[in-house]
């Protein structure tokens, strides 16, 4: 192994090392470094990791389950366009459950002969955007709207119709069900439209107005985040739920979906659109508007003075307590990713990823990889470890690069042990906390995305100094790390495989340089260790 080391005097490395870390955010802090408090070692630098790597294309995946979704038209000259539909489960809120419309229950209405006659005047569709607001110098609030991709300025086309299938929770063993990106549940989709027609973006919060009773004049009584808003048909919900008030159909959240009511419903945008969404869908609903009537006694006990009065109210209809489902439909030729291993191919969703096994072969069939025998021979202790990536800008282009890309242990489909380790959090974009461990998308001067840089220190100490498992380690295009659960992927056979949650909610894909001799020598994918053996003198 002597003859793979390339040895550096000890500051030099220190000095290395240190440079590498201040490349994260500077509120980061170190982890996982050792000190050797006496001179009697050297410090190297071993790059000749044996790496064995691999394209596999990722099967249809689950797409419920998700803290992101996505609405739209992605378009990619690597990958080919995808288009983006939602089915949204509805639900009634909690503790907003046997509604009663109006002031008295429909029982109440019943007895005492008096009907509210509770009418829909106007029925909103909530889509909410991913969104931060800025509080300014002069007391006025900024929002700026982020995670939407293509042309902004264009309206879409947006259609909105009933949803009639029932989207079960559990699967037959007890578990979550699980439903695909292939799906084709557009033939659930009532042939009426709830609303179709162009919508303009609009990044602006949005105010809501009400008559005041007093002044009679409109005043905002709620701001909202910026939104998807539209107005749906008010008869559809005049019959589904108002209607239907005291029945035993809106009683609970669970009678509501078991009955044949109102399932929820299913959302397209036209593929002429260039316009792609990623929503935040936690407070998504359906908010109902009406009026009905309520009797104004004017302070006496005779009947005889009773005026009938209008007033209004609204109530809304949860569309995120339920399963929310993304399917994608591919409008172009996915590229044959298995062909070659050259470049590695990593894309979200319904896309591709790749296997690494570090060290290489077996040839001795022990179970061991005969370069880590080596390595464990020689004692080392590593001080930092680094897988490199280098894009290719060549095939990428100008496609969109995915923020993050994510290492985890394919074998127990879990984080590697550094993932663990690393505490660090970004206060201002949470989804590049743990920048220690990394994967994050470094950037030239002009702003392209060159190279991401995942730090497996800890990962590859466990393999050298405590004999843990070489597990096969997988790799998959992300935005946000902080999720660690898998989806399933829908592989047409009984052997279940999986794929992080994070790469099945994340649209973008980017093409690295493989570790061939098709790659220039300076960005092929690399393992750079960096280890501390003591002097033998």
């Amino acid at each position: 192994m002597n003859k793979l080391k390339k040895t550096l005097t000890s500051t030099l490395v220190v000095l290395l090392i240190l440079v590498g870390f201040m490349a994260c955010d500077d509120e980061f802090s170190t982890v996982g470094g050792e000190i050797i408090e006496n001179n009697n070692f050297s410090t190297n630098l071993f790059d000749e990791t044996i790496l064995e790597i691999s394209n596999r294309r990722i099967s249809p995946v689950q797409t419920n389950g998700m803290p992101v979704y996505q609405l739209g038209k992605n378009l990619n000259s690597v990958y080919g366009d995808v288009q983006s539909s939602l089915v949204l489960q509805a639900g009634l809120i909690a503790n907003n459950e046997d509604p009663t419309f109006g002031i008295k229950s429909q029982e109440d209405e019943d007895s005492e002969g008096f009907d509210e006659e509770e009418i829909v005047t106007k029925v909103y569709l909530n889509l909410p955007f991913f969104s931060t607001s800025t509080v300014e110098s002069d007391g006025s609030i900024t929002t700026a709207v982020d995670s939407v991709f293509g042309n902004r300025e264009v309206p879409f086309l947006l259609t909105v119709k009933e949803f009639t299938y029932f989207l079960r929770t559990l699967d037959v063993d007890g578990g979550q069900q699980a439903y695909y990106s292939n799906e084709d549940l557009s033939i659930h989709a009532a042939s009426d439209n709830l609303f179709l027609g162009d919508v303009t973006l609009d990044e602006n919060s949005v105010e809501v107005t009400a008559i005041d009773d007093d002044t009679g004049e409109e005043v905002v009584v709620e701001t909202l985040s910026p939104r998807i808003r539209v107005e749906l048909d008010t008869d559809f919900f005049q019959q589904r739920i108002i209607d239907n008030e005291g029945s035993i159909k809106l009683s609970s959240d669970n009678v509501f979906k078991a009955e044949d009511l109102f399932r929820g419903l299913y959302i397209t945008i036209g593929q002429d659109s260039n316009l792609l969404m990623l929503l935040d869908l936690a407070n998504a609903n359906v908010t109902i508007e009406y009026q009905y009537k309520e009797i104004d006694t004017q302070g006496t006990d005779d009947p005889d003075d009773d005026v009938p009065v209008t007033q209004t109210d609204s109530y809304a209809i949860s569309l995120s307590s339920g399963n929310i489902v993304n399917t994608f439909t591919q409008l172009d030729p996915f590229p044959d990713v298995e062909a070659s291993n050259d470049n590695i191919y990593l894309k979200g969703g319904e896309g591709s990823m790749a296997v690494i096994d570090l060290f290489g072969p077996d040839n001795d069939n022990n179970g061991i990889a005969d370069q880590l025998e080596d390595i464990r021979e020689e004692n080392w202790l590593i001080n930092d470890a680094s897988l490199v990536f280098h894009v290719n800008e060549s095939i990428q282009g100008n496609e969109i690069d995915p923020e993050r890309i994510y290492l985890y242990n394919m074998d127990d489909n879990i984080p590697v042990a550094d993932y663990g380790v690393d505490e660090t959090v970004n206060q201002n974009s949470l989804g590049l906390s743990k920048a220690i461990h990394g994967g994050i998308l470094e950037r030239d001067d002009d702003g392209d995305g060159v190279r991401y840089r995942i730090r497996i220190t800890e990962h590859i100490n466990n393999l050298v100094r405590r004999d843990s498992t070489n597990v096969k380690l997988g790799l998959v295009s992300s935005s946000d790390i902080r999720v660690v659960s898998s989806g399933r992927e829908n592989t047409g056979s009984s052997e279940q495989e999986f794929v992080p949650t994070v790469s099945n909610m994340n649209p973008f894909g980017t093409v690295l340089y493989g570790n061939t001799a098709a790659s220039p020598a300076d960005k092929r994918i690399s393992l750079e260790i960096f280890y501390t053996i003591p002097e033998t003198n």
